[in-house]
C-alpha cells in the first residue's frame, strides 16, 4: 500500500475515532493497524490530531523566463555584476554585442530585457549565483617620520566634486610567501567618477611607484589633482614627496590601521585586481609584461563596461543609519557628464568606445589571467 492511500485510510476514521467510546477506538485502532502497518501510538496520535490539508499553491510562470539564458549570458559579460548595476547597462551591452558580434533579439526579448527591475534579475539568477573568495594577509608597513608632514585625509572628508582626486593602494602578488623580489600593481580609483587605472611593477620601490603613477597619469582622461594614500614606505617618501610638488598634486594620507578612510581603493583591490589575478604568487618579467597587458584591456572592460554606484546621503535616525545611493552608471558615462571635460576629449572617448567589445574583452582578460599562472 503507498503513503498517498495509507493516508487517506486514517483521515477517513479521524471523526469516527474522536466521537467513539474507549471500545470502538480500540477496534478502530486494530482494524486500522492491520490495514496501514502503523503503530497504535502513531496512530492514535494522528486521529486525535490530524495532519492539516496542505494547501496546493498554483505558481504562475513569469514573462521573464523568455529571457532566462539571454539574462545570463549577459550576466557573465558583466562579470557576474548584482541587478542594481546589470539593469542599467544592459541596453549599453546590447548595442555593443550588436555592433561586433551580430546579435539579433526579438522585439519581445528586447522589450522585456529593457524593463526588467534590479531584484527581478537577482532574483532570477539567485540559484546560478550560488554556483559560481578569499583575502590575504595586509603587506602594507609604515613609512618613515616623514608621515608626519603629510596631510590626513578620512572618509568623511571626500568633498570634492571635481575629476582628479584619486585614492590609490599597493597590491602584493606573493601569496603567502613575501620574500625575495614579486610584482606589485598599483591601483588607482577617481573618486567622483570611479575611474580606475592599474600598472604592475617588479618589487615595491620609490621610484617603481612613481613611475607607475607617472604612467597612470597619462592614460587618464583627465587631470590628476590629488592622490591619497596610505602610510606605506612605496608612498611616505621624498621621492612621491617631491613628484607631487613638481606636478601640482594634492597629497594626503589615510589614518593607520583604518581601512575605511580608503573604502573606494579597498573595494577595488578586491573587484577588480584580485578578482582578475588572484592570489597566486608573480615573480617573473614575462608575467610582468602579461599583466601589463591584462590591465591595458581591463581598463577599457571596466571604465566603459563596469558600472559603479556613488553615495549620495547618510541619514542617521537613531541607531539605524540609511545610504542612499546614486543610479549606476560606468565610469565613462560620468566623465561625459562633468562639464570641465573638452569636446575633443569627449569624441576621442566616444570613438574607444564604439571600438569596444566587452564580451570580447572579457575573453580576452580571461585568457591573459590563465597566462599568468604557466611561468
Amino acid at each position: 500500500m503507498i503513503l498517498k492511500d495509507k493516508r487517506t485510510i486514517v483521515l477517513a476514521f479521524t471523526k469516527q475515532y474522536q466521537k467513539g467510546r474507549k471500545r470502538e477506538k480500540t477496534q478502530l485502532l486494530d482494524k486500522i493497524t492491520k490495514s496501514t502497518g502503523y503503530h497504535r501510538k502513531y496512530l492514535g496520535r494522528i486521529l486525535k490530531n490530524p495532519p492539516a490539508k496542505k494547501r496546493i499553491r498554483r505558481q504562475r510562470i513569469s514573462p521573464y523566463f523568455l529571457i532566462f539564458k539571454l539574462l545570463k549570458k549577459l550576466w557573465a559579460i558583466g562579470n557576474f555584476a548584482c541587478g542594481t548595476r546589470l539593469a542599467p547597462v544592459i541596453p549599453v551591452y546590447l548595442r555593443a554585442l550588436k555592433r561586433h558580434e551580430g546579435w539579433r533579439i526579438s522585439q519581445e526579448e528586447k522589450k522585456l530585457l529593457s524593463q526588467i527591475s534590479a531584484s527581478t534579475i537577482d532574483r532570477m539568477l539567485k540559484h546560478e549565483r550560488r554556483k559560481i573568495g578569499a583575502k590575504s594577509r595586509s603587506k602594507t608597513k609604515p613609512g618613515t617620520l616623514l608621515k608626519n608632514q603629510i596631510p590626513i585625509r578620512t572618509f568623511a572628508d571626500w568633498t570634492e566634486k571635481k575629476m582628479g582626486f584619486l585614492e590609490i593602494d599597493t597590491v602584493h602578488h606573493c601569496d603567502e610567501e613575501n620574500k625575495g623580489e614579486y610584482l606589485h600593481t598599483l591601483d588607482t580609483t577617481d573618486v567622483l567618477t570611479g575611474w580606475n587605472e592599474c600598472r604592475a611593477f617588479m618589487s615595491k620601490s620609490e621610484r617603481h611607484t612613481v613611475e607607475g603613477l607617472e604612467t597612470i597619469r597619462k592614460r587618464l582622461p583627465f587631470s590628476l589633482l590629488g592622490i591619497d594614500f596610505d602610510t606605506g614606505g612605496e608612498f611616505v617618501n621624498y621621492h612621491l614627496v617631491r613628484y607631487a610638488e613638481r606636478n601640482k598634486i594634492t597629497y594626503t594620507r589615510a589614518r593607520e590601521e583604518k581601512k575605511n578612510d580608503q573604502n573606494y581603493i579597498e573595494q577595488q583591490n578586491f573587484s577588480v585586481v584580485r578578482r582578475f589575478v588572484g592570489y597566486q604568487r608573480l615573480d617573473t618579467y614575462q608575467q610582468l609584461r602579461i599583466l601589463n597587458k591584462l590591465y591595458d584591456l581591463l581598463s577599457d572592460y571596466q571604465n566603459f563596461f563596469q558600472p559603479v554606484m556613488r553615495l549620495t546621503e547618510k541619514v542617521r535616525n537613531g541607531t539605524r543609519l540609511t545610504r542612499r545611493y546614486d543610479k549606476a552608471k560606468t565610469a565613462y558615462q560620468r566623465v561625459l557628464e562633468q562639464g570641465e571635460i573638452k569636446e575633443e576629449t569627449k569624441k576621442r572617448l566616444a570613438k574607444r568606445f564604439l571600438r569596444l567589445n566587452p564580451k570580447q574583452l572579457l575573453l580576452d582578460i580571461t585568457r591573459l589571467g590563465r597566462k599568468l599562472s604557466i611561468k
